[in-house]
């Protein structure tokens, strides 16, 4: 009689460094369809003939789910696999692009289809900041996050390009069947993306839900300035702070407010950032209106802008070597002021003056990130430091749809600041509102000047061995 030997096959070894590409590869392409979908609101407008602050409503709602959806995502890590996380939000994103390109006739049903598809691009960003953090440690772990910042200025590059070619040569609703080839992703992923989880997470719904509500209400405040869509910013205001100082699990704690360095450069960020894709958002219209380009044309103008950020971004490092980071923000936003100020001057003039503009703007931004971040946590403990960054990171992605919903806004109602200066009317409402996006990026400067002037004078400043005040 024969026995039959049983072999056990050997447990699949992973190495982290091999899911890397994979996660960096879902990183850049969730962007670069987030960030397309940003920049074709014009073909859309145009397509279902519908007013310019109602079309934003995809960018400025989608914009709130991604930054609530990334501290979902971050918490459930801690539980469940980023390998499941990230198969699931494939299937997520695709379903939600598949209703928006069926349903491609209706805004409202391609309104639910951007939010699904959101729910999905919201992960990818976050899980691969926590597998990098997780699994490399001291020059490899800068490394892989250093691909992070160049993946975000890539994404935005080859998302504006890319759909506004798509938009231009082969129509808009096309820009939904991208999002299919990130099926092509799972079998890498299973392959290479571990199944281990640290266990312990946990979501404050609640927190957030209060977040979503307050957000919600003032994006929809700005489309029609009804006062009624005040009610729910006010009471989700209002019943959030009474949540953080009442909740020791909170999203974020008040014991975090209580440090002046932290709250103060909030204020700053949400400013400041509402100015980023505030501006990008006009400029396809305003480029397409008032020079009669096409959207794909008007990608090829932010190429160098990108470009630039890259490389700035990238050599953020060596600058730190020579500005401390108080210099490093104010030349930043100062630059960012300049990019916008001559422009808002000289609408209808040489195209080439918003070329430049575009690469001042994304130098400035790119410059002032890691100084900003840096100088908000420093007097953070290390053991909070995560939560500090999620919540600062939560800002921005508040911060970006509200700026894109007010700059919607004020496009509806066609402000005229300089009439006789920048020619036509239509050049003039457009320079009226760059020359508005002026004044809250000025705004962000010289609240940032006075908050560290506050700071010094409150004895709170912290400075480097040396003596140089780093904040």
């Amino acid at each position: 009689m024969s026995t039959a030997t049983q072999t056990t096959a050997p447990a699949r070894v992973f190495t982290p460094s091999r899911a890397v590409p994979v996660l960096l590869f879902l990183f850049v392409f969730s962007l670069v369809l987030d960030n397309g979908f940003k920049f074709m609101s014009p073909a859309l407008a145009e397509s279902l003939d519908l007013p310019v602050n109602t079309v934003s409503l995809q960018a400025t709602l989608a914009g709130i789910l991604i930054g609530i959806g990334a501290v979902v995502y971050a918490a459930l890590a801690d539980s469940i696999s980023i390998r499941r996380l990230i198969i699931f939000a494939i299937i997520v994103m695709t379903i939600g692009s598949l209703i928006g390109f069926v349903f491609q006739g209706d805004f409202w049903l391609i309104l639910v289809g951007r939010l699904i598809q959101s729910a999905g691009l919201a992960a990818a960003e976050t899980l691969y900041v926590i597998y990098v953090t997780k699994h490399f440690t001291g020059d490899e772990q800068k490394k892989y996050l250093g691909f992070s910042t160049a993946a975000f200025q890539l994404s935005l590059l080859i998302g504006t390009v890319g759909s506004g070619f798509i938009a231009t040569y082969i129509g808009w609703a096309a820009f939904f069947l991208v999002a299919l080839l990130s099926l092509l992703a799972i079998p890498v992923v299973l392959r290479t993306v571990s199944t281990e989880t640290t266990g312990g997470g946990r979501v404050d719904v609640f927190g957030l839900f209060l977040i979503a509500v307050f957000s919600t209400g003032l994006i929809l405040f700005m489309q029609n300035f009804n006062a009624l869509y005040l009610l729910p910013v006010g009471a989700g205001l209002i019943l959030f702070i009474w949540h953080i100082r009442t909740h020791d699990n909170a999203v974020i704690t008040s014991a975090f407010f209580a440090n002046a360095q932290y709250s103060l450069m909030i204020i700053v960020v949400f400013v400041t950032y509402s100015v980023q894709l505030g501006y990008t958002f006009l400029f396809s219209f305003l480029i397409s209106d008032v020079y009669d380009y096409n959207l794909g044309e008007v990608s090829l103008l932010l190429i160098p802008g990108y470009i630039a950020a890259v490389i700035v971004g990238t050599a953020t490092g060596k600058i730190a070597r020579f500005l401390t980071s108080k210099q490093a923000i104010t030349i930043a936003l100062i630059v960012i002021v300049i990019a916008m100020l001559i422009p808002a001057l000289l609408v209808g003039q040489w195209i080439g003056i918003f070329v430049i503009s575009m690469i001042l703007f994304g130098m400035g931004f790119a410059l002032m990130y890691g100084p900003l971040v840096s100088t908000a946590v420093m007097r953070v403990p290390v053991e909070n430091t995560g939560i500090a960054i999620g919540f600062y990171n939560l800002t921005i992605n508040i911060a970006v749809p509200v700026g894109i919903a007010y700059t919607a806004a004020l496009m509806k109602l066609q402000p005229n600041l300089l009439g006789g200066i920048t020619g036509t009317d239509q050049a003039s409402s457009y320079g009226s509102i760059l020359l508005i996006l002026t004044g809250v990026a000025a705004l962000g400067l010289v609240l940032y000047r006075v908050f560290v002037g506050v700071l010094e004078r409150t004895d709170t400043e912290v400075t480097t061995p040396g003596g140089r005040d780093d904040r």
